[in-house]
Formats: structure tokens, C-alpha cells, sequence
């Protein structure tokens, strides 16, 4: 199966805007313990008859089914109102991080959980081909620490450094990285599983995994720092991706006056992260950054999220003075698997876009 030869990876589209309404409320809902027909009817703002005959629908294709009753638990009086949950585990993803340093996959359900990983070390020296290949054994070996077969996995999400072309999955310049300029991942990827591959630039990746369950869930618009052995931003406006046309919104470190390469030169010489130098290159393009969007929060992520307020006091405090208003700066809590995370939530994403759909 592909992208083109099958846009609806669970089936046919669901025959009614009645049904798409009842599996949105059950999908957000996500608890094991499931809804009844008198809640999905509220919470989807239709007829109780409606929300019976969705459920109907949705059983059927698998993509619900009915709760049990636990055996153990006191019985109650008179006839218990069944409850329909989503099945999370009518197929999986795959998320993988190519890095500079390190290839990092994730595998999880359709409800977002991780059920397992794999890391394997790479270094710049490693080829293109050798790069690949090393993400496509990370990949398959989290799905098999998942217990996950490739034939059950919808989709795969994967996040690089530079610049990606939307349109193509390629990467379309990679200043970090200059021999993986023009490699197309998508096609790279394909084959694992059943479905498409996704590509996304990994800063654009780590701010989309920090909205989705990071320190920009309670945000809107976003300024996010990928500051490690490279320093790059992802945006988000109105909790969307801000990619652009050729997939370079927020390159903004490639511009000299930014003095990110200042910074990550600091970082490779093993400059303290509170050094006032460092602090003032680093704080330089990410006011730049904040200014052009006036975001309702700054995440820093990558290695410098370790630093903790050794980083995070002065930067703000730098940042405070470089801005018009005060803004408030986090170190990100996702740790090493961040822009797995975003991987995965770009794989989520599209197979929710056709989940939803209505004929």
C-alpha cells in the first residue's frame, strides 16, 4: 500500500457526519474505560439514535469496541449501560529522529502511547546510505521491542535536520549536515509498514511534540530552540506548524547577524551554557525570532534543556531586555526523544486527517 493508491488508511470513509462526530468525542476521550451512548450523544451534540447507529458503524469497522465489565467489581442494580472505547490498537506508528549524532526511533498506538524504542549512535562521518540504513534498522527494531508486526504499522513519521520540502519529503539544504542536502527521506523510508512516511525538519518536530504533550501544551504561538551540537527554530501559530513554502520558515540561524554560529561554536568549545558571551549570541536570534511573532512562550529543547535555570535565569534575563514584553522561557521535559515525539505526532496527524473523514 501507498500514500496514492489509498488516501483512507482505515478503510472507506466513515458514511455519515454523525459518525465522524461521535468517533471524534470517543478518540479525544482516549480512556480505557469508554464512553456510554447517553455521553457520546451529549459530547457529540447528536440524537441518542444517531450516536447507536455510529457506534453500529464503528464496531464494525473495528475501530471501536465495547468495554467489559470487570468481573471483579461489585455488580450494580439493574442493567449497566454499555460503554464503546477506541481501539488505539488497530494499528501503529513509527516516529524516528535522524540526527547528527544519534538515529532514535519510537513506536506507538493510534492513542499516541510509545510502547517502545531503539537508539543507535551515528556520527557525521557516517554516508548517506549508511544513515538510512541505520534508520530503517532503528525503526523495525522499535516496532519489535513493541511486539508491533511492520504489516499492523499505518504510518511512519521521521525528522531531520534542514530545511524539508513539503511537498516531496526531500531535504531541500542541510547547513549541518551538507552531504545530506538533497536526500529524499520519504522515499528512503518506504516499505516499513503499510503506509506513507512523513518528513519534517526536527525543530519544526520538537515544537510540534511540545505542544502535543510538552512544556507548549498551554500555548498558542511558540518560538522553539533546538540548541544542542546545532542551534535551530520551530514556530507555531495558533498551534500549527509555521513551515513555509520550501519548508525554511524559521531558518533563521543561517543569517550571520543571528550569531547562532557563534553559539554552537561556544557549546563545541565547552564554553559554560551561563557564560554572558555565549548567553547574549544564543539570545540574539531567538529574540529575532520572538519579536517577528510575539509567541506566548519560549521552549528551549535538545542538550541546553538539561542546563536548567543555570541557562534558563540569564537567557530570559537577556531576552527580557532585547524584547518589548517579557516572555516566558522553559526548558523543554521530553528529553532525548523529543523530536521522535514530533515523529510521531506528524505519523498521528495524517492518519487522523483521513480517520476523520466523511463520504
Amino acid at each position: 500500500m501507498n500514500a496514492e493508491s489509498s488516501p483512507h488508511w482505515f478503510g472507506a470513509p466513515l458514511s455519515r457526519a454523525t459518525t465522524t462526530a461521535a468517533l471524534r468525542v470517543i478518540h479525544a476521550d482516549g480512556a480505557p474505560t469508554g464512553l456510554t451512548l447517553s455521553e457520546i450523544a451529549q459530547r457529540a451534540s447528536i440524537s441518542r439514535p444517531s450516536a447507536e447507529e455510529a457506534v453500529n458503524e464503528l464496531v464494525d469497522r473495528e475501530l471501536l469496541a465495547e468495554v467489559l465489565p470487570d468481573p471483579d467489581a461489585p455488580r450494580p442494580v439493574g442493567r449497566p449501560a454499555k460503554r464503546f472505547r477506541f481501539r488505539a490498537e488497530y494499528g501503529y506508528v513509527l516516529g524516528v529522529d535522524i540526527g547528527i549524532h544519534k538515529v532514535l526511533a519510537l513506536c506507538a498506538d493510534l492513542g499516541g502511547t510509545v510502547l517502545g524504542s531503539h537508539r543507535i549512535e551515528v556520527s557525521a562521518e557516517h554516508s548517506n546510505a549508511d544513515r538510512v540504513d541505520v534508520a530503517r534498522t532503528a525503526l523495525k527494531r522499535a516496532a519489535r521491542a513493541s511486539n508491533v508486526r511492520l504489516a499492523d504499522v499505518l504510518a511512519v513519521g521521521a525528522g531531520t535536520t534542514g530545511p524539508i520540502d513539503p511537498s516531496t519529503g526531500t531535504v531541500a539544504r542541510s547547513p549541518a549536515l551538507l552531504q545530506w542536502s538533497g536526500v529524499d527521506v520519504r522515499q528512503a523510508l518506504s516499505g516499513i509498514g503499510t503506509g506513507p512516511v512523513m518528513v519534517g525538519n526536527d525543530a519544526n518536530l520538537g515544537a510540534l511534540a511540545e505542544h502535543w504533550q510538552g512544556a507548549a501544551a498551554d500555548a498558542s504561538d511558540v518560538v522553539y530552540i533546538l540548541a544542542g551540537h546545532q542551534v535551530s527554530v520551530g514556530i507555531l501559530l495558533g498551534g500549527a506548524l509555521r513551515v513555509g513554502r520550501h519548508g525554511a520558515a524559521g531558518e533563521i540561524g543561517v543569517l550571520p547577524a543571528a550569531r547562532w554560529y557563534e553559539a554552537r561554536d561556544a557549546l563545541a568549545a565547552g564554553k559554560p551554557v551561563d557564560d554572558p558571551t555565549f548567553i547574549d549570541d544564543l539570545a540574539t536570534g531567538i529574540a529575532a525570532s520572538a519579536l517577528l511573532i510575539d509567541p506566548d512562550k519560549i521552549v528551549i529543547g535538545g542538550g541546553l534543556s538539561h542546563a536548567g535555570d543555570t541557562l534558563l535565569k540569564p537567557l530570559k534575563q537577556r531576552l527580557d531586555e532585547l524584547c518589548l514584553f517579557p516572555i516566558p522561557v522553559q526548558a523543554s521535559r521530553l528529553g532525548e526523544q523529543n523530536v521522535a515525539l514530533g515523529a510521531v505526532r506528524l505519523a498521528l496527524d495524517h492518519l487522523e486527517s483521513s480517520l476523520f473523514a466523511t463520504a
